[in-house]
């Protein structure tokens, strides 16, 4: 999908494209050989500017090393202006290299007391069938304080045989396959993570279980991207305790649905400003028909199946919301082209052309290719499932 630096450089380029008018902001460049986070193109009349902005993801403080490496790097390609982002904050020798050479320093961070939905982008609200909604009531959400809540972090299934099959551990599509993947006498994956005494675990710290089915099950999944049908012998997790938020009401909707606010603050001056994820073009620019692209909060896979006349056709061909798969076709105008992030993973890309495949049989009431799709393996995520779930 995205790692962690990359999505903190995309949304550092989204902001400075919201906020630069007139300006070509792009994304990972190169010049002359040497690589850049966010690159700003501007003309004041007849004068053209060239600002270089290096974006550090670093539990640490960025230090006057850093700074100084930078300056020699932004330097040597003639910027009219250096721009230093660091998530950790930057330590005072770092801060007085800044001063000394003009650079502005910036530390990006994200509210988490303020956690928002979008009011731009699409996502699903389930009634919760446990709580009776008499017609004309308006649905309700609310966010609880936070409190430990032990997660797995990760899922394989070991069958007989010494087959390991590493389920996806991205937060959605894991609800959806521990949901989704049943037994042969009729419960599914989550119904014997859930019942399991899981051993007590320190806060912020993961350990590995085992739950040992005796005797083995049969299991089939919703389709085999990750695994195949066959018998059950085990489930490993990887379990933490974290801190994290009840949602409670009388709907239930994806975590991953929630976003937190930007704050970019300017470590020299003092300026705080504060961007809804909505408004960050996270993309690189148009989209062409024919390829993959993804939305984050939450996560959604799309084709672009045309772009005519200022409108694209978007074809939604997975996400996975609430424990439930959805996919869909709608037009959009090209302004919000820029937000959609291009798939450039191959083995995502595979996956997606069969999900692409298995969505067009659908709307033309056929049926899947023949083929049946490869197995995939686990990629590398980030959000995990929750056992204690308060949507359920």
């Amino acid at each position: 999908m995205i790692g962690e630096d990359e999505y903190l450089e995309r949304i550092v380029a989204g902001i400075h494209a919201v906020t630069s008018s007139d300006a070509d902001v792009s994304w990972n460049e190169v010049i002359n050989g040497r690589q850049f986070d966010v690159v700003v193109r501007f003309a004041l009349g007849t004068l053209r500017y060239l600002v270089l902005i290096e974006v550090k993801n670093k539990t640490r403080r960025a230090s006057a090393q850093d700074l100084d490496a930078f300056v020699t790097k932004a330097r040597d390609q003639n910027s009219n202006k250096a721009v230093f982002v660091s998530a950790a904050g930057f330590q005072a020798g770092a801060i007085e290299v800044g001063k000394r050479h003009g650079v502005d320093l910036f530390q990006v961070s994200f509210d988490e007391e303020q956690l928002e939905l979008s009011t731009t982008s699409g996502y699903i609200a389930i009634r919760r069938a446990a709580i009776p909604i008499p017609p004309g009531t308006v649905p309700t959400l609310s966010i609880g304080d936070q409190g430990p809540v032990l997660s797995i972090d990760s899922v394989t299934l070991l069958f007989t045989g010494a087959r390991r099959y590493a389920l996806p551990d991205e937060q959605s599509q894991l609800t959806y396959y521990v949901g989704k993947t049943g037994f042969d006498d009729g419960r599914v994956l989550r119904d014997a993570m859930d019942h399991h005494p899981f051993g007590p675990v320190e806060l912020n710290k993961t350990r590995k279980e085992v739950i040992k089915l005796r005797p083995p099950r049969t299991v089939t999944p919703p389709d085999t991207y990750y695994f195949p049908a066959g018998k059950l012998q085990a489930i490993e997790c990887v379990i933490a305790l974290r801190q994290a938020r009840h949602i409670s009401g009388n709907v239930r909707i994806d975590p991953g649905a929630f976003r937190p606010p930007v704050i970019y603050t300017n470590v020299v001056t003092g300026t705080v400003d504060r961007f809804a994820l909505d408004q960050l073009p996270l993309g690189t620019g148009p989209v062409n028909p024919g390829n993959f692209y993804f939305l984050l909060h939450p996560l959604r896979y799309y084709h672009c199946a045309d772009v005519h006349d200022g409108l694209v056709t978007w074809e939604l061909v997975e996400s996975f919301q609430s424990g439930e798969k959805m996919s869909g076709a709608y037009t959009q105008s090209t302004d919000y082209a820029p937000h959609y992030i291009p798939v450039t993973d191959k083995a995502i890309v595979k996956r997606l052309e069969w999900r692409l495949a298995d969505f067009q049989a659908l709307r033309s009431g056929g049926v899947r290719p023949v083929a049946e799709p490869p197995r995939l393996g686990r990629r590398p995520w980030q959000l995990p499932w929750r056992r204690s779930d308060p949507r359920s």
